[in-house]
């Protein structure tokens, strides 16, 4: 996933506050783990985030796309920060941190209560005692809002997506094709294809408590990027 889109992410965020998704997980650790020095950024994608984290933690990060790794090392390159390719259900990379951490939605691309009960099965072999895991999820509401009809059409001066969603039992399947303009005044295409999956507040509470973690908050955002479930669950 995300190979392809690796080589126009970066374009395509362009306008994500990064600065606020930072200031926001910060304030999250000066409340829930202040003592915390060591953080891991699961699902670190290009690595902007650990870019603005880098200051305040000893971080590291893992993708599972080795392009989007590629540009966030190039970022990263000298700047004291470890990173890692793995899959988020399974990890190890052979250190424990104060602080893991998922944003964007990564934890609704996995598919299944088995693949999020894995994820906290090895967020919790990698964090030290005390240490927390600060995540965020989407809901249906969002997705319902986000592809009215089925269709999201995102127009921009240098370049056009198109986004088709459906859905099928409790996945959700988008396909997006990405049109962007080129230094000769042509468009080049990129398509991309993922499935997500809505996991409701009972669900994740139970692959919590099956792991032996304890779920500390649950938040509520809207000011971000649409309406959004912040979680913070802790090691003890």
């Amino acid at each position: 996933m995300y190979n392809n889109f690796a080589k126009i992410y970066d374009k395509f965020m362009k306008y994500c506050d990064y600065d606020q998704w930072s200031s926001y997980i910060k304030d999250k650790i000066e409340e829930y783990h202040p003592q915390g020095k060591t953080l891991l950024d699961l699902g670190c994608g290009t690595g902007e985030t650990l870019i603005r984290l880098k200051e305040n933690f000893q971080c590291s990060g893992l993708d599972l796309s080795k392009e989007m790794l590629e540009i966030a090392h190039k970022k990263l390159k000298n700047k004291g920060v470890n990173l890692f390719m793995g899959d988020m259900r399974e990890f190890n990379t052979g250190e424990k941190y104060d602080i893991i951490i998922s944003l964007f939605d990564t934890v609704n691309h996995l598919t299944s209560i088995e693949d999020l009960e894995d994820l906290f099965s090895a967020v919790k072999g990698s964090l030290n005692e005390n240490g927390i895991y600060i995540f965020d999820v989407v809901d249906r509401k969002f997705m319902e809002a986000m592809f009215p009809g089925g269709i999201y059409y995102d127009e921009r001066k240098d370049m056009t997506i198109i986004w088709e969603h459906s859905r099928e039992d409790d996945l959700d399947f988008v396909e997006a094709n990405f049109f962007v303009k080129n230094k000769n005044n042509t468009y080049d295409k990129y398509k991309e294809y993922y499935e997500k999956k809505i996991f409701d507040r009972s669900e994740i509470e139970k692959a919590v408590k099956k792991n032996d973690l304890s779920l500390l908050t649950v938040a509520k955002n809207d000011k971000i990027a649409g309406e959004r479930y912040f979680y913070v669950v802790k090691k003890s």
